[in-house]
């Protein structure tokens, strides 16, 4: 969307939608998905239009989403991005920002583990330890509700370190061994930036470019990947968070 679309009176605004979407219970009954399995067909959605020039200060904002991702939604497990125009109910990209979105009531239906409601991308990179790979991505809180927001994981172990949002919008560093941290408070529509950086076995987190925490976690078997967006149990309402300018190697 051009810059000069944006009226005055929506300079501050964070979004423009075009459209509306179904609740989650009508598309189950319009049977819009198969229930146990993965979905080809995919659900489209509003069109959310980002306000790119709130977010031109982000690390990397004038840099497109990377190309090698892949994306994860309640109906589906693992969506090319040839695909991902299909999925437009919870995944989208607006210039160098991906925007994610969840809905009341929604769950995971691709298989028996309800309490799974997610919207990820993760990456094509994989690795078991040995280098660092790092992560670099700047956040914006719309809509918050809790649920993990980034997970170093493992195809085996499961996930090393987490970061997690409340419905307040705080944000919380989950060591899977140890005690979690609270990184800062209120964060909504208060863009933040996030970094990671992960061998395979060691990770450190660095918020504002500040580091914050770093662990171990073991993982002996299986290969690591970055994972963002929004994963949690059944959702209470809805949710929508923005990630701008990321960056992995």
């Amino acid at each position: 969307m051009s810059e000069d679309v944006w009226a005055k009176d929506d300079d501050k605004k964070l979004f423009i939608q075009k459209g509306t979407d179904p609740t989650f219970n009508e598309l189950l009954k319009r049977k819009a998905f198969p229930i146990g399995k993965n979905s080809k067909d995919g659900v489209k959605g509003s069109k959310i239009h980002v306000n790119n020039r709130l977010l031109s200060k982000a690390p990397n904002a004038d840099q497109p989403v990377p190309k090698d991702i892949r994306i994860h939604t309640l109906c589906n497990s693992f969506i090319q991005r040839g695909d991902f125009p299909k999925w437009t109910r919870w995944y989208q990209e607006d210039g160098s920002t991906q925007v994610f979105r969840l809905f009341k009531d929604e769950y995971n239906v691709r298989n028996s583990r309800e309490d799974a409601a997610r919207v990820e991308a993760f990456t094509k990179l994989e690795w078991t330890r040995g280098p660092w790979h790092a992560w670099q991505g700047t956040y914006t809180i719309v809509k918050p509700h809790g649920c993990a927001i980034f997970q170093a994981k493992n195809d085996e172990n499961d996930w090393g370190v987490m970061i997690n949002l409340s419905d307040d919008g705080d944000i919380k560093l989950n060591h899977r061994q140890g005690k979690d941290e609270k990184l800062a408070s209120g964060m909504t529509g208060k863009p933040f930036t996030l970094g990671v950086r992960d061998n395979g076995h060691d990770y450190q987190i660095y918020f504002n470019k500040e580091k914050v925490g770093e662990g171990s976690y073991s993982r002996p078997k299986g290969k690591t990947r970055f994972r963002w967006g929004m994963y949690d149990g059944t959702m209470r309402h809805d949710a929508m968070l923005f990630v701008t300018g990321v960056r992995f190697e």
